[in-house]
C-alpha cells in the first residue's frame, strides 16, 4: 500500500504525539479516505522526514512519530525566481512547476504589463494559496525543504532586494542563449527574472540591466511567460543543478 506523505510543520521526536489541524484532517479522512493507525510520511519543510501512525477520531486526529531522520540536502543551487503576474491559473503553475524543479524562493512582481495590482488582503490571500500549492508540490515531487514565497512587490523594489551572484533574465532579443551557461562555472546562487505576457517594457529593460541581471534568450521561438519561466528553470538546473 501507498503510504501517503503530508506536511506537519512541527519539531519531530521519536515517541512524540502532534494533534493535526483541521483542515489536515479533513483531508485525511475526505480525500485520502485514510483509515485509524495508517501509516503516513511526514516532512517538516524545514528539511526534517518522519515515519509515523495516523490515529483518527470521529472530530480530530493525531500522528505519533516512530522514525525520524534528516532529508538529504538538495544538490542544486539556490534559484530565485523572479516572476512577474500571470493571469489566472498560469501563476500557480509556474509555481508549482518551480518547486518540482528545485527552487528555493520566488518573488512574484508587479509590471507594466502583468495583471492589475492586488490590494493588500487580495494579495495576501492570493499569496496563502499560492503557498499551500507549494506544500502540495513538495508532498508529490519528494521535496522536505518548502521553498520561500515572498509577497507580491513592484519589479523595481525586487530588483533592488536581489542578492544573488548571478542574475538573468529572458528577452527573446537577447544575442546569447541560455546555452551559454554551460561554459561557466557553478555560481553560489542564481537570480532568475522571467516577464508577463507581452514582456518588459524598454524602461523595465533598462531597470533589470542597471540591477545587473544579463540578458539571456531561450532559442528563436517566442514562448509564452509561464513557458519561458518553467524552461528557463529546467536549463538552469540542467547546466548547474540536480537535473545534468
Amino acid at each position: 500500500m501507498r503510504i501517503r506523505r503530508i506536511y506537519v510543520d512541527a519539531n519531530y521526536a521519536i515517541g512524540s504525539t502532534i494533534d493535526l489541524p483541521g483542515e489536515t484532517v479533513n483531508y485525511l479522512r475526505n480525500v485520502l479516505r485514510l483509515k485509524n493507525n495508517q501509516s503516513l510520511q511526514l516532512f517538516n519543510g524545514r528539511g526534517k522526514r518522519a515515519e509515523a501512525t495516523l490515529t483518527l477520531k470521529r472530530r480530530n486526529a493525531s500522528v505519533r512519530i516512530t522514525a525520524v531522520t534528516d532529508s538529504e540536502s538538495e544538490q542544486t543551487i539556490p534559484i530565485t525566481l523572479i516572476a512577474a503576474l500571470a493571469k489566472g491559473e498560469k501563476m500557480e503553475w509556474i509555481i508549482q512547476k518551480a518547486v518540482e524543479l528545485g527552487v528555493k524562493e520566488i518573488t512574484p512582481v508587479t509590471t507594466e504589463r502583468s495583471v492589475p495590482d492586488l490590494n493588500d488582503a487580495r494579495a495576501e490571500k492570493r499569496r496563502l494559496r499560492w503557498q499551500q500549492i507549494m506544500i502540495n508540490a513538495c508532498e508529490q515531487c519528494h521535496r522536505d525543504t518548502l521553498p520561500t514565497i515572498n509577497p507580491i512587490s513592484p519589479l523595481a523594489t525586487a530588483l533592488q532586494a536581489t542578492q544573488a551572484d548571478t542574475r538573468l533574465v529572458l528577452d527573446p532579443r537577447a544575442a546569447q542563449s541560455l546555452s551559454t551557461l554551460k561554459s561557466q562555472p557553478t555560481p553560489d546562487s542564481v537570480a532568475f527574472l522571467v516577464g508577463p505576457e507581452g514582456g518588459f517594457t524598454p524602461e523595465e529593460v533598462a531597470l533589470a540591466d542597471a540591477a545587473h541581471f544579463k540578458a539571456l534568450s531561450l532559442g528563436p521561438r517566442i514562448l509564452r511567460a509561464e513557458t519561458a519561466a518553467i524552461a528557463g528553470m529546467a536549463v538552469l538546473q540542467y547546466q548547474w543543478g540536480d537535473l545534468g
